[in-house]
């Protein structure tokens, strides 16, 4: 296989964007994204959290943002840095409870599905330190007080699997906003028990049931929820 094919070939999580439950959450985030980054006001420096392949970054970078990418994963990590040869690509240890970037420095800050880093009690004060007054965070959380939660909460042990939903969004949003942030959009998703590889037929009817019931409406009650978060200016904290 030769270096541009190795470039080109999508990582595990880019296939399961592709499935039908895949880009029905994909689609949502991407939503997300471009909404804070018109916020922002025009293209500074973004950093994304978890990069994986680069996905994310490198649709921020056509939009003319200067990216810092990291990962735990070398690998992955080393991708991204072929697909965006003019980012910052920085490799972190999972322990590690700092963003490494300068204070004030980061205009919009990505976390999209990446729960150890969003549910840590160091992720707060880190972002509020790197983010410049007015940035914004753009993340998914993974919600305690839902069905979905509740039931992966409690079968995690049994199962042997990590534990996704430990923390309720209600009480997680409280702290957060203790650290100087207001919320921009909370919309709720994954109501319903699909895989995230799931091309099932059932999915277009589900989702059309999600938006009519207004259960993106419910941020509280929903498994997933994708917030934008501003930075507050001093004036306002």
């Amino acid at each position: 296989m030769t270096a541009s094919e190795i470039v080109e070939q999508p990582t595990f999580w880019e296939r399961a964007a592709r499935s039908r439950w895949g880009t029905y959450i994909s689609d949502i985030e991407k939503e997300a994204i471009l909404r804070a980054q018109s916020l922002a006001g025009g293209p500074s420096h973004a950093l994304e959290i978890g990069c994986e392949g680069g996905r994310w970054s490198k649709m921020l970078s056509d939009l003319n943002w200067k990216m810092t990418c990291t990962d735990v994963d070398a690998q992955t990590l080393k991708l991204c840095q072929s697909r965006l040869p003019e980012a910052s690509c920085i490799l972190v240890e999972p322990e590690s409870e700092r963003i490494p970037c300068e204070t004030n420095s980061v205009k919009l800050l990505l976390c999209v599905e990446v729960p150890p880093v969003v549910k840590s009690r160091w992720f707060p004060q880190e972002s509020q330190r790197v983010l410049t007054e007015g940035g914004l965070v753009v993340g998914v959380f993974f919600n305690l007080i839902s069905w979905r939660g509740l039931l992966a909460h409690a079968t995690a042990p049994m199962r042997g699997s990590y534990d996704f939903f430990e923390l309720s969004y209600r009480a997680w949003k409280k702290k957060l906003c203790a650290k100087g942030f207001s919320m921009v959009q909370e919309r709720g998703f994954c109501w319903f028990p699909f895989r995230r590889s799931s091309d099932s037929g059932l999915i277009p009817s589900f989702v059309r049931m999600e938006r009519n019931l207004g259960l993106q409406n419910l941020p509280e009650l929903s498994p997933w929820v994708v917030f934008i978060a501003r930075k507050q200016t001093e004036s306002h904290i």
